[in-house]
């Protein structure tokens, strides 16, 4: 993918009333010029990036009609180059009827959000690509580890597994005393600002969003709590917003309060430095933040809008929940985006950095393979990984983070799950849903009618898997 831009950008609308959209440098800032027909100035827009957000102000020419065009060319390209815009907007054809009008109007604003894009994409892999910055240190971290991975990739997986078997146990031993934790996740909303080629939540898809008020948060807490869960995973679809996030908190706390849940971790993307503490306030200790792929260009192919875009930022993330009071932090990647050595070996990077900046924070991996969905629109993983190099990712992570937690999902089939606990897996999901609601109508045998964010392929139970976890000789907890 290529995110060079030559200026001047110029593209341009089709038909019998065709616009020019033109966008040049100023220095650092951006001129934008729309004109049809006969050019002229009728309108011009500023828009400012200040203190994070948009300001625009607009001057039209008495008798003119093109201010909404400007704005709006001004106000998309601000938010996307992040720096200063001006935009003329001229346009001028006789005998035109309204019906034309808007037809103008709306290959304007098309055009607006093409150049936009490529703005944002241009700006998104100058700062991800910047010296010294977060990419830049793992990429350069996650070349030292590429020797170990290939060779641990070349053994016959039973011959690396009993290469490796004592020095797992020992550590096991040593970090985890032996314990297995059991969680489950519980899903408060399937509502999500971002478009993820992978994901059922993705704004895209066509279907009713859900979202669990407080008395339905507890109920469900309740229900896992039945079955002998302590320690739960809150997960909505990413939304970034302050009301959001003040519902969280809301839910968060009444859990706590109200139910026998005794952990709370959290699972809802990136957010700012003050939301993270809002929500360490509330009572969760742990987050879980995935950075789904270390390769920018799948990275923005799987990501195509909403603010998950923002890889640089996302890198970041976990950084920002981590000073904001978060002592865990569970990290991951979705196998299956882009080549599997470099993400795998970039996890473990970016694990090592973060430790480094904040010194003793806890951190956990997850390996989630990406499904084929057949919804709207469907998807396949471009980079299938088997069942041996999925084992054999998780075995490289184990050695070399051994003091960090290995998290397997009920996304694994049961076959795997059961070998996960030779690998030195040290957190197990039971009994999961994945979508909102999903514990209480399973109780009472309804089916609740929300979307789920992925088939569950291990459907045992609380107790099935406990008593798994005291068959291979260790010990489950579940707080």
């Amino acid at each position: 993918m290529d995110a060079e831009i030559r200026f001047p950008l110029r593209l341009a609308s089709d038909g019998p009333h065709a616009l020019s959209f033109i966008v040049d440098r100023a220095g650092r800032d951006l001129l934008c010029h729309v004109h049809g027909g006969d050019a002229h100035v009728g309108s011009v827009a500023l828009s400012e990036w200040r203190d994070g957000r948009v300001h625009t102000r607009c001057l039209s020419a008495e008798g003119h009609r093109e201010e909404a065009i400007a704005r709006h060319a001004a106000h998309t390209l601000c938010a996307a180059a992040r720096c200063n815009v001006a935009c003329v907007a001229g346009i001028h054809f006789d005998a035109i009827s309204p019906a034309e009008i808007e037809a103008i109007s709306a290959a304007a604003y098309s055009l607006a959000r093409q150049a936009a894009g490529r703005l944002r994409d241009a700006r998104l892999f100058t700062e991800l690509k910047s010296s010294g910055g977060t990419y830049d240190r793992i990429v350069s971290r996650r070349a030292e580890l590429g020797d170990e991975f290939e060779q641990l990739f070349r053994m016959p997986m039973a011959a690396a597994l009993e290469m490796h078997r004592e020095a797992i146990e020992r550590q096991r031993e040593q970090r985890f005393g032996g314990k297995v934790g059991i969680f489950a996740p519980l899903y408060l909303s399937n509502a999500c600002t971002n478009d993820c080629v992978y994901c059922g939540f993705r704004r895209s898809s066509s279907y009713e969003r859900s979202r669990l008020s407080i008395g339905e948060a507890v109920r469900e807490a309740d229900a896992l709590h039945s079955r002998g869960i302590r320690a739960i995973d809150l997960v909505t679809g990413e939304i970034p917003a302050d009301p959001f996030v003040d519902y969280v908190c809301e839910a968060t706390e009444a859990i706590l309060s109200e139910t026998g849940i005794t952990r709370v971790h959290l699972n809802l993307g990136s957010l700012s430095g003050d939301q993270y503490r809002r929500l360490r306030q509330a009572g969760a200790v742990g987050y879980h933040l995935y950075q789904e792929t270390y390769d920018p260009e799948a990275y923005l192919r799987t990501h195509r809008s909403g603010g998950k875009r923002e890889m640089a930022s996302r890198l970041e993330a976990p950084r920002r929940a981590a000073e904001a009071g978060f002592t865990y932090v569970g990290l991951g990647v979705l196998l299956g985006l882009a080549d599997l050595k470099d993400d795998v070996t970039g996890l473990a990077a970016h694990a090592t950095i973060l430790q480094e900046e904040v010194p003793g924070l806890q951190v956990g991996f997850s390996l989630p393979r990406v499904q084929t969905m057949d919804a709207d629109p469907a998807y396949s993983p471009v980079r299938p990984v088997s069942d041996e190099d999925f084992v054999r990712s998780m075995l490289f992570l184990r050695l070399a983070h051994p003091s960090a937690h290995l998290t397997l999902t009920t996304r694994e089939a049961p076959a795997i799950r059961d070998l996960s606990l030779t690998l030195g897996v040290s957190k197990l999901s039971a009994g999961v849903s994945t979508a909102p609601g999903g514990y209480v109508s399973t109780a009472g045998n309804e089916e609740t009618g929300a979307r789920a964010q992925f088939d569950v392929a291990d459907e045992r139970s609380v107790d099935e898997i406990a008593a798994l976890v005291s068959e291979a000789g260790l010990t489950p907890v579940f707080d």
